[in-house]
């Protein structure tokens, strides 16, 4: 037998997934691209009518003499190779020898995977999915190497996208079709293949009831209802089953493909939509997994409010999903799915509060999430997405810490997470996720080291993060998510290297950040996120610059810093204050820009303005995390140089005081001057020994002892 020209695609599967490849083989051949898209142009060529010819070895190689030859011959005019990918198939010689032979003439770009049964990348013989060859990739020459390969997979297994929905993303990956538009465009189908069937079964309803109208009537009334019900059930059916693929499309393959490109208007609007059916029903009709779906609708809605600085509005969102995911859990304690989901909303109602300063409410809701991850790992230690949980929660109680001023306490937990976080990419190195999840567990754990002055292990672990981030963007360059946090982890750097005194590798170190953060600015100027790291980015570069003695460069970039934070707070109708004030470091450094440059008077006011704000939280009766503290300090004590006011080198010395075991290089520089300037000698050069001996060589640190010539000979001892 001679292979026909131009297979669609040739499927590659094991003896023992027959029945799984009767069913692909019977629907790819079958199926009918819906109209609207036929011709259109895409990278793979215009979209085909049909997918037949679809190879199948087993079946159309029955009668041959030669299989191998055959079989070469098919890959060779077969335009895509389609791999039933499980346990099975990933034993089978022959399907790994029909992967290495297709990628052998075609490349690697061609594959496309459907998962009946197992676990991709599982590394356990027993439940891994992915044939060796689909996991790495081949070279020019078509030889396979050790690199790993992201393979296009679609995903059957219940627990997956399901039969209908999988098919239609192999469907979609086939034919260069867009797969939200494919479903689309499948259901507007179905809808009217349904109303077709509707419609012929009524018109069969009344021609029999005309026919016997007389005779039997009341039993053709009986059937008359009888075939409506079953045609509405039928219409139900279908329309829930549609619903529910999806809203499982839009929070999974859709938010995974608008959040990598910043695109979040599309997807608010999409949830808005679906926020909207469900207002429309009954809740007290929907099953648990349908209220479960419209809590993920309402959280996915609180986190787009809350990235774009809506805190009211994303607290509702979060709250109302908490009280579903709560009852919810309450009716069905045991189940590890209800825990998860509630834990969800946990979290972000936790979230808020600690974005707004409310400690006790954080506190309550990071602890709550973290206990109930800690329960999903003992139900279930193997499983990696509850180790995730775990991780998330470790972190979070890390960020507590460091927000009480205990980094000591913040390390402990940050090393735990990023043991987690190793340890799950180690197992699925290509996975985006865990990638992301190991390199914010490294930055916060290089901010605490960097808070109890450990510098050359803050700037190592600051470097093996910037390196996984510049690994993954080589491949992944749109990835809009992961280039904002490689200009977060460079800015951070450029702080670390500040406080080592390499001032000229700082400034480099933040320019980079500006770049990219300005990027970023430009895609999505609403992006809270993205806005306070363009500009703390901008800040951070500034005051290099004011450290260098460029003072041109540095207004330019403090200028730029302040910017951006205010013209985002003019867009919101005004920012609250809160949020205003983390945006104060540019007025800091701005201020001292200007005492260098001796407009005293100019100073002076931004001093004012900077700590007038951080006075009214103050007489509002809350504290002020350990951050605020440190900034409300500088300013009193730009202030009282310029104005030389014990009663200001007072107060820094009563709002730092109190923790100065815990506080931050920074802050424990300030409480060293405020104490030199009180007379108090000795306790200043007790803070800045410990400092000194760490290689602490800020220039703010080494002005202190320029002035205070007695506290260096003090720190002497201490760095032998």
């Amino acid at each position: 037998m001679t292979a026909p020209a131009g297979y669609r695609a040739f499927l590659s599967y094991s003896h023992r997934d027959k029945a799984w490849a009767d069913w692909l083989h019977r629907r790819l051949e079958t199926y009918r691209m819906p109209a609207a898209l036929v011709g259109r142009d895409t990278p793979l060529g215009p979209i085909p009518a049909r997918l037949a010819p679809v190879f199948r070895d087993r079946d159309e190689l029955a009668a041959a003499t030669d299989l191998s030859a055959e079989i070469n011959a098919a890959l060779a005019q077969s335009l895509f190779l389609v791999v039933v990918c499980s346990p099975a198939a990933a034993q089978s010689r022959w399907v790994n020898e029909e992967i290495v032979a297709f990628k052998r003439r075609h490349g690697d770009a061609r594959v496309r995977a459907i998962i009946v049964d197992g676990e991709p990348f599982s590394g356990d013989p027993a439940t891994e999915c992915f044939p060796d060859a689909l996991r790495h990739r081949s070279n020019a020459a078509g030889e396979m190497t050790s690199e790993a390969a992201e393979p296009i997979a679609a995903d059957a297994r219940p627990q997956g996208d399901g039969r209908r929905f999988a098919l239609s993303k192999l469907v979609a990956g086939l034919t260069g079709a867009r797969l939200d538009e494919l479903v689309r465009r499948e259901q507007q189908r179905r809808s009217a293949r349904l109303a077709a069937l509707a419609a012929g079964l009524a018109v069969g309803v009344v021609v029999l009831s005309a026919l016997t109208w007389d005779a039997l009537r009341q039993r053709n009334a009986a059937r008359l209802a009888q075939a409506e019900a079953q045609v509405q059930r039928a219409q139900a059916e279908f329309q829930r089953d549609e619903a529910q693929s999806l809203v499982e499309f839009m929070l999974t393959d859709l938010r995974q493909r608008l959040d990598a490109v910043g695109r979040l208007d599309v997807l608010e609007s999409v949830g808005e939509r679906l926020s909207e059916s469900y207002a429309k029903q009954d809740l007290a009709q929907l099953g648990p997994d349908a209220l479960g779906r419209r809590a993920r609708v309402q959280l996915l809605l609180g986190e787009i409010d809350n990235t774009r600085g809506n805190l009211d509005t994303a607290l509702a969102q979060y709250q109302q999903a908490a009280a579903t995911t709560g009852e919810l859990l309450r009716r069905d304690p045991g189940n590890a799915q209800r825990i998860y989901d509630h834990a969800q909303s946990v979290f972000w109602v936790g979230q808020i509060a600690w974005q707004r300063g409310d400690a006790g409410t954080a506190q309550a809701r990071f602890t709550e999430y973290h206990d109930y991850a800690r329960q999903l790992v003992a139900q279930d230690p193997a499983n990696d997405d509850w180790q995730l949980e775990l991780n998330y929660g470790l972190s979070n109680l890390g960020t507590l810490a460091m927000d009480q001023g205990d980094a000591a306490a913040a390390q402990r937990h940050f090393q735990q997470a990023l043991d987690v976080a190793r340890a799950l990419l180690a197992k699925q190195p290509a996975d985006g996720e865990r990638m992301l999840n190991t390199g914010t567990s490294l930055a916060w754990l290089a901010d605490a080291l960097l808070r109890q002055s450990q510098l050359v292990r803050a700037r190592e672990l600051r470097l093996e993060e910037i390196a996984l981030y510049e690994g993954w963007l080589a491949s992944q360059a749109n990835d809009a998510n992961v280039r904002s946090l490689l200009a977060a982890a460079r800015y951070r750097l450029a702080q670390t290297l500040l406080a080592e005194g390499a001032l000229d590798a700082a400034r480099d170190s933040a320019l980079a950040a500006t770049a990219m953060a300005d990027s970023l600015l430009a895609a999505d100027g609403d992006n809270v996120e993205w806005v306070d790291r363009g500009s703390l980015a901008h800040a951070i570069a500034g005051e290099a610059w004011l450290h260098l003695g460029q003072r041109t460069q540095a207004r330019q970039s403090l200028l730029r810093s302040m910017a951006i934070a205010d013209d985002f707070a003019a867009g919101k109708g005004g920012l609250e204050r809160s949020r205003a004030l983390t945006h104060s470091q540019p007025r800091l450094v701005l201020a001292a820009l200007l005492v260098r440059e001796g407009k005293a008077d100019e100073a002076r006011r931004l001093f004012a303005d900077v700590a007038s704000g951080y006075r009214e939280t103050l007489a509002a009766g809350k504290t002020l995390d350990p951050v605020s503290q440190r900034r409300y300090c500088a300013a009193l004590a730009g202030q009282a140089r310029l104005a030389p006011t014990p009663a200001r080198w007072e107060e820094i010395a009563a709002q730092l005081g109190p923790d100065r075991l815990r506080l931050s290089p920074e802050a424990a520089t300030l409480l060293a001057e405020a104490e030199a300037r009180r007379g108090r000698t000795a306790e200043a050069a007790a803070l800045l020994a410990p400092l000194h001996s760490a290689g602490y060589r800020h220039p703010d640190y080494l002005a202190v002892l320029d002035q205070f010539p007695a506290l260096l000979a003090s720190t002497r001892p201490a760095n032998r």
